[in-house]
């Protein structure tokens, strides 16, 4: 029982450690496949491996696909169409500053629908927490980008469109995931998100994609490697966990604390800079999540 108690403690700090490294992962990979080809093929190899993994474990693979129908949901909401836009959006030229800054919105988005569809209760504790959170990650990004969000030129609507796709699908996601999925099938319920996360990817690449074409390197590799272990294994299954056992509004505040930790991996691996602002900022983002997170249960 301590054990245990000790998991669902620590679970949210390790899922947003490895949660963050995804957006370095994907510097990594983002010129040697289109978005949707590439997480297409992170998806398949993800469901592949899930299938060993769960025989080892004694689980049997799902029969019923329609019992599955709502891990299924999840799998096109969160994987492909948040990921899948976010990713495209990014390459298509939308600042990473205005990009985090709308994907930021999406803890208090999955507040207002767990609120409304699922009965949240919606403290104003748990409100000014989620506020500051966004304040927090106003702060780093502005103290990364500037004031200008590194937007020069313009703003593409093409792309910001694709943001604001990814924003809703995130946060209806985690809603959704909370609201209609069974908890207690959490490894055959992975799979089938992969699963419906693969096929969504593929329908999407065959639509938008320019060319199916992958330029294997061996940072290529090593960054898909990172993404289908260390991300879609490894991170997504905390978060399964950490929602089975979290109101939503509580779990999706985790997010804030993603865009400090990216600033902070960037400047040791990319040496970029890591200006006062930008720590002003992280810590505000960690004072809006212990607010949350010490909340009263409802």
């Amino acid at each position: 029982m301590a054990s245990r108690a000790l998991l669902i403690r620590m679970a949210p700090l390790l899922f947003v450690s490895l949660w963050s490294t995804g957006f370095v992962a994907a510097k990594y990979s983002m010129h040697n496949a289109d978005p949707f080809v590439f997480l297409c093929l992170r998806f398949t190899i993800t469901a592949l491996v899930l299938v060993p993994i769960l025989l080892l474990m004694g689980g049997t693979l799902p029969r019923r696909i329609w019992s599955y129908r709502h891990d299924m949901v999840t799998g096109v909401l969160m994987h492909c169409c948040y990921l899948g836009f976010l990713f495209w959006a990014i390459k298509s030229g939308v600042p990473s500053g205005i990009a985090a800054i709308i994907i930021g919105v999406q803890p208090i988005l999955t507040m207002a629908l767990a609120t409304l569809y699922i009965g949240e209760h919606l403290g104003w504790r748990k409100l000014a927490g989620l506020l500051i959170g966004f304040t927090g990650i106003t702060i780093v990004i502005v103290g990364k980008y500037g004031v200008t969000l590194g937007l020069n030129g313009g703003l593409d609507l093409v792309g910001l469109g694709m943001c604001i796709i990814g924003l809703l699908a995130m946060a209806f996601s985690v809603f959704y995931q909370k609201k209609f999925c069974d908890q207690s099938r959490l490894l055959p319920g992975t799979l089938m998100q992969y699963v419906a996360g693969s096929l969504g990817t593929a329908l999407f690449a065959l639509i938008f994609s320019e060319s199916w074409t992958v330029d294997w390197t061996p940072g290529f590799a090593l960054a898909l490697g990172w993404q289908v272990f260390g991300l879609s294994i490894g991170a997504v299954m905390l978060l399964m966990y950490i929602i089975k056992n979290g109101e939503a509004g509580r779990v999706s505040s985790m997010f804030y604390l993603v865009p400090p930790l990216v600033v902070i991996e960037a400047h040791f691996l990319f040496d970029e800079t890591l200006g006062m602002l930008s720590i002003v900022g992280m810590l505000v983002c960690i004072v809006g999540v212990v607010i949350v997170s010490r909340s009263p249960k409802t």
